[in-house]
């Protein structure tokens, strides 16, 4: 598989949201709350089992003045920790 090609899923444990001014994940197994910031919540909003990582990467590059070297960087790095924690999946 491409790797632009991969889809990912928000895993079904995990709920997002946007409070107050802050973007918050919620485990919800083990109850742990994390803030996160604007660009993060946005992708995880794209992880919806649909999106490709290609159309995910465009999508942020249209909505966040940052180079796309920044953002492809910055999104390998949430990927991977979230894909660790189990947060997200590969579909």
């Amino acid at each position: 598989m491409d790797i632009l090609s991969r889809i990912f899923k928000i895993s079904d444990f995990v709920s997002i949201r946007h409070e107050g001014g802050k973007y918050l994940l919620f485990d919800n197994i083990n109850g742990n709350i994390f803030r996160l910031n604007e660009l993060s919540f946005e992708i995880l909003s794209l992880c919806d089992g649909k999106n490709s990582e290609e159309r995910i990467l465009c999508l942020i590059h249209e909505r966040f003045d940052a180079s796309g070297e920044k953002i492809s960087c910055d999104f390998n790095a949430l990927v991977n920790m979230l894909l660790d924690k189990k947060y997200i999946s590969i579909i």
